[in-house]
């Protein structure tokens, strides 16, 4: 993380602030979920950093950015993407997030095309009518039935005393390396009280299809889903309808992987992700 730069540009009305490892390197934009900021990428980064200048955005009411002022939509976020790639005068990036930040670059890669050369989609919020959170979990209705919940655990972990809240991260995460659980604690420490208290549940995700909005991708597209009784959001069933919309789309399915694919199955995320952009890069 030292030699990594950060800076803000001013874009869609917001101050929008990023991390870069910089160099002559082509580019890629990795966009964070819900509650998380540009940092929590840094133990994927390390990996990319030397072949790859890799920017990290905080979103809107996350990490350094500036708040939302209550509108956290899809339309906004896709908005806030494209001024920062237009501000850097970055040249067909990479782009790709996990959970919030898939939705983010799912819709920035159907909206925009020709702005980017890939796009990967770690677990994005994409459920199907009648499926449960998790294997033995309820019905789920929409998205923001979620929202509650991850309310109150943002807001708990922002105002625990940080001694505290390292002691409950790595017990309730003993498989994760420091450099995933400093920067996740750090983040719920950054995350912005207007998102936590009314952003959440007004993120308006998927302004249309989210199968009708994969369809008009024009780039690769590598979907990561893990297991849903390990609370991964996105079924085999919802993964094989995103394959039937679009050719493009390759599906990396790692078995046991929770919501957060990559910190609970980075032995098989890291390579499945440096495969396809080491090929996406070769071909260009």
């Amino acid at each position: 993380m030292s030699k990594w730069s950060e800076g803000t540009i001013n874009a869609n009305g917001i101050q929008i602030h990023y991390y870069r490892t910089g160099g002559d390197n082509t580019q890629i934009v990795m966009n964070h979920g819900a509650g998380d900021d540009g940092l929590c990428w840094t133990h994927v980064v390390k990996q990319l950093e030397r072949d790859y200048d890799v920017i990290l955005p905080d979103a809107r009411g996350h990490g350094k950015s500036s708040s939302g002022k209550g509108n956290y939509s899809t339309k906004e976020r896709v908005a806030d993407l494209k001024g920062l790639i237009e501000a850097l005068n970055l040249d067909r990036p990479i782009i790709g997030g996990h959970s919030m930040g898939a939705d983010t670059s799912l819709n920035f890669a159907a909206e925009y095309p020709e702005m980017i050369r890939g796009v990967f989609l770690e677990d994005p919020p994409i459920i199907l009518p009648g499926e449960k959170l998790g294997g033995d979990g309820e019905e789920m209705g929409d998205l923001e039935d979620i929202a509650p919940m991850m309310v109150k655990f943002f807001r708990t972990f922002k105002y625990m005393p940080r001694f505290i809240g390292i002691r409950m991260a790595k017990k309730a995460m003993p498989s994760y390396p420091d450099d995933e659980i400093y920067p996740w604690l750090n983040s719920k420490k950054r995350v912005n009280t207007d998102f936590i208290k009314g952003g959440m549940a007004e993120m308006g995700l998927y302004p249309t299809s989210p199968f009708e909005a994969i369809g008009r991708i024009q780039a690769p597209i590598l979907l990561f889903i893990g297991d849903k009784e390990k609370m991964s959001l996105m079924s085999v069933e919802a993964a094989q309808k995103a394959a039937e919309a679009n050719s493009r789309l390759d599906i990396a399915h790692l078995e046991g992987a929770s919501h957060d694919i990559r910190r609970t199955r980075f032995d098989g995320y890291m390579p499945a992700l440096r495969s396809f952009v080491d090929r996406i890069y070769a071909a260009n």
